[in-house]
C-alpha cells in the first residue's frame, strides 16, 4: 500500500520534512517527562520503539496485511535505518549533551544537512545549486542563532574532544539516517513495511539495554496514564514523522527534505520551549527564527 496523490509534489510534499521536523523538535517534552522518572536513554528509546511497533502493527492488520511482506535483501538497510537513526544517533546525542552545551550540542547535529547535501550529489547525482548552498546557510544561522550560542562567551562554553567528537557523530548518524531511507525508498521499499520493520528491529536490538525495573514501575504507578502517554509520544516523535519523512523522500530531493527538516527541528524545539516552559527567546534568537523560516521558504517556492 503506498500514499500517491496526484500533483502531490507540486502542492504538498514540501510540507512532510518540515512536519516530521516539527513532531521531531517536539521530542525533548516527552524526554524530559521520561527521564525525570529515572529512565535512563536505551529504555527512553524503548518505550517509542516498542509502542510504536505495536500501533504500526495494529495499523498494518486493519488496513493491508501486505505490508508486511519484505524481500530479504532489504532487511539490511531497514537495519541501517534503525541503527543510525533510532540507537546510535540518541547515544551520540546524549554524550554531546552531557559533554557540552544543549546549544553547541544542538547546532552540531542541525549540521547533518550539510553532510546529505555532500552525500547526496555524489551518491544520488543530486545537483548543488546556489539556491540550496542559500538556504542551507539560512538554516544552519538561524539554528545557531535559535540555539543561543552566539551569545555566549567563550569561557562559558564546556568544550571536550569527546563532546566535539560526539556531536559530529550525530551529524553525521542523522545523516546516516536520510540517506539509507533514501535508498530504502530508491529501492521500492514500502513506506509503511519500511516504517514498521525499522521499529521492529530497532525494539529488538534495544532490548538486553532496558531497565525492565524502572520500566515497569512507570507503568504500574498509573497504568492508564502512562499508557495514553507513550501511545502519543510513538506516534508524534516515532510513526508520524518517520512516514512523513519517508514519504517526502519519494516526491523531492533527499538534500531539500533535509535541509526543510533541520530548520523546523529547532525551530518548534524554541516554541515548544516558549509554550511550556517559559523559555522566551532573545532578540537574536527570534531573529534566528525569522532567518530559518524565509530560509525554509525561498526552497518551498
Amino acid at each position: 500500500m503506498e500514499f500517491k496523490v496526484k500533483n502531490f509534489k507540486n502542492k504538498f510534499a514540501v510540507l512532510l520534512p518540515v512536519i516530521a521536523g516539527i513532531c521531531w523538535g517536539i521530542t525533548g517534552i516527552f524526554i524530559r517527562h521520561l527521564d525525570g522518572t529515572g529512565m535512563d536513554n536505551p529504555t527512553i528509546v524503548f518505550t517509542r520503539t516498542s509502542i510504536g511497533t505495536v500501533l504500526m502493527l495494529v495499523l498494518v492488520l486493519i488496513v493491508d496485511k501486505n505490508i508486511l511482506k519484505i524481500r530479504i535483501a532489504d532487511i539490511p538497510v531497514v537495519i541501517g535505518i534503525s541503527l543510525s537513526g533510532s540507537i546510535i544517533l540518541m547515544i551520540f546525542y546524549n554524550i554531546a549533551v552531557v559533554e557540552l552545551t544543549l546549544s553547541l550540542a544542538a547546532v552540531l547535529l542541525s549540521l547533518s544537512p550539510v553532510f546529505v547535501l555532500i552525500v547526496s550529489a555524489l551518491v544520488f547525482k543530486e545537483k548543488i545549486t546556489a539556491k540550496k548552498v542559500i538556504c542551507m546557510a539560512g538554516a544552519i544561522i538561524g539554528c545557531a542563532m535559535l540555539t543561543g550560542v552566539f551569545e555566549m562567551s567563550v569561557s562559558s562554553m564546556k568544550l571536550s574532544t569527546l563532546g566535539i567528537l560526539a556531536g559530529i557523530g550525530s551529524t553525521v548518524c542523522n545523516g546516516l539516517y536520510i540517506i539509507f531511507s533514501r535508498v530504502a525508498t530508491d529501492r521500492g521499499c514500502g513506506t509503511m513495511t519500511t516504517c514498521f520493520y525499522s521499529f521492529v528491529f530497532a525494539t529488538i536490538m534495544l532490548l538486553p539495554f532496558v531497565d525492565w525495573e524502572t520500566f515497569l514501575i512507570f507503568i504500574m504507578d498509573d497504568p492508564a496514564g502512562s499508557a495514553v502517554f507513550l501511545i502519543v509520544q510513538a506516534i508524534c516523535t516515532s510513526i508520524l514523522p518517520t512516514i512523513t519523512y519517508m514519504l517526502a523522500l519519494k516526491y523531492i530531493e533527499t538534500g531539500r527534505a533535509a535541509i526543510l527538516e533541520g530548520g523546523s527541528e529547532p525551530a518548534a524545539a524554541m516554541v515548544m520551549g516558549i509554550i511550556l516552559y517559559s523559555e522566551v527567546p532573545t532578540l537574536i534568537g527570534a531573529i534566528g527564527m525569522i532567518i530559518t523560516i524565509i530560509a525554509l521558504a525561498v526552497l518551498s517556492s
